[in-house]
């Protein structure tokens, strides 16, 4: 629930914040998603246990595995402060990542893992439908989904007294 504290925080203050000109509130929640992801690539580095014990013992490497998954939470953080149209490119690989971690959060619901930090119970499994709400944030605040409903007004050909 960190990572969901973090980026709401951090939405609220660049939403809120005067910039010069004005932030549309789709930059203050990509800003506030590259946030979060630096954030919660530094926690992977410098907290490393809880994330761990998110994965099955049978893992190999499982702690450069983490090291490994937070420098590309960071790079993932940082490329969505990019510019476009790079920025919707990577905002596509921070939703496949968001997708390739699931499991992971599905394992410790399921296996009932005890994390340190986080309660048990409920908890993990209160957490699963928030991944789709982060993977939606990242996809919307970067227009990297397609836009539905718009389309072109019909064009009004008037018809001209020659051709009749």
């Amino acid at each position: 629930m960190m990572f969901l504290i973090v980026l709401v925080a951090a939405f609220g203050l660049a939403w809120l914040l005067p910039v010069p000109g004005r932030r549309s509130v789709r930059d203050a929640a990509r800003l506030g998603m590259a946030l979060a992801f630096i954030f919660a690539g530094a926690s992977h580095l410098f907290m490393p246990t809880p994330f761990v014990q998110h994965l099955p013992t049978w893992v190999p490497q499982r702690h450069a595995l983490i090291y490994l998954t937070g420098l590309v939470e960071i790079a993932g953080g940082l490329g969505l402060l990019t510019a476009q149209p790079w920025r919707r490119f990577i905002a596509t690989l921070v939703a496949l990542y968001l997708v390739a971690v699931f499991p992971s959060n599905v394992y410790v619901a399921v296996a009932d893992v005890a994390v340190d930090g986080q309660p048990g119970g409920w908890y993990p499994w209160l957490r699963l439908p928030f991944q789709l709400l982060f993977i939606g944030w990242v996809l919307w605040s970067t227009s990297a989904l397609p836009e539905r409903g718009r389309v072109a007004p019909p064009r009004v050909v008037a018809a001209s007294s020659a051709s009749r």
